[in-house]
């Protein structure tokens, strides 16, 4: 298996590796050309309800108020006349037409600009994948054989785009497994005998995402418990204060990078931890200054 076959075979198994251009540009051309189509279209269209509408044919004049008189116009016409009157009728068929094409085209245009650009590190392994002898080794041959090797990223976009939720997460997933297997991974995982997946290890990204979570939990956990202990040894008002302030800080900024969270949730989660510190220090006098 070499060429599109074996690249196929990897995207299909991995669809965050499944890079492909978007044509925006070409996109946003044919865009253009159908709207251009369509104002032409719509001058005729006015014209020709103008043309009828100032028509001494009665059948012409009540085509504004009777689609079936129109319709009637427009399928019959054996003399220039004739034709005239059902011009307005075949026009409208025709922007029917253009109107399908034209809707279709945005609504997919919508649709792939809203898709995600690839994860770098995707790219990265995706070109080197093709290029080592030892792994893909796919050298196309045709006019996009340099669509991956030389792309133009802004045109670039991933069918599933690996993109984790939160800064700590992303960047286990982008960094942390990277450093773990050359350091301990490849020592202990193989790479599966598969054609297109040789001299390839996968990772599971769910136990990344695990992990993640685990770290937050933990964060959540500790900085309360943290803060109460630090504040209980704190006789000083003043530096009770600063210790209030460092261990918020560092608790909005955990929030920040271990969760997907957003300002809202960030801003009430911190005013409820600094509430716990402030009732805290109003309920246990000065610390070790009180206990003398």
């Amino acid at each position: 298996m070499e060429g599109y076959n074996k690249l196929a075979s990897l995207m299909g198994a991995c669809p965050e590796v499944a890079i492909l251009r978007r044509f925006g540009s070409l996109n946003a051309r044919n865009l253009l050309y159908l709207q251009a189509e369509l104002v032409a279209l719509e001058d005729s269209l006015r014209a020709c309800t103008e043309r009828n509408k100032a028509s001494s044919d009665a059948d012409r004049a009540a085509s504004a108020r009777d689609w079936y008189t129109l319709s009637r116009l427009g399928s019959t016409g054996n003399n220039s006349s004739d034709v005239d009157a059902g011009e307005e009728w075949r026009t409208m068929l025709e922007i029917r037409e253009k109107l399908k094409e034209y809707n279709a085209a945005l609504v997919h245009q919508s649709l792939i600009t809203g898709m995600s650009k690839p994860n770098p590190r995707d790219l990265a392994f995706l070109q080197e994948w093709m290029r080592r002898p030892s792994m893909g080794n796919v050298y196309l041959l045709g006019q996009d054989s340099d669509i991956w090797a030389n792309p133009e990223e802004s045109d670039l976009i991933a069918l599933q785009a690996r993109y984790s939720d939160s800064p700590v997460s992303r960047w286990m997933t982008d960094t942390l497994v990277h450093w773990y297997h050359q350091a301990i991974g490849r020592k202990l995982r193989k790479p599966k005998p598969s054609d297109w997946t040789a001299n390839t290890v996968m990772y599971s990204e769910n136990g990344v995402s695990r992990l993640a979570s685990v770290l937050g939990v933990f964060l959540a956990s500790l900085l309360p418990i943290a803060s109460i202990v630090a504040l209980y040894f704190v006789g000083s008002d003043a530096i009770r204060l600063i210790v209030i302030a460092l261990f918020t800080a560092c608790f909005s900024i955990s929030m920040c990078l271990v969760t997907d969270a957003g300002v809202v949730d960030i801003f009430t989660a911190t005013a409820a931890f600094t509430a716990v510190q402030v009732v805290f220090v109003g309920t246990s006098g000065h610390g070790s200054e009180g206990k003398a």
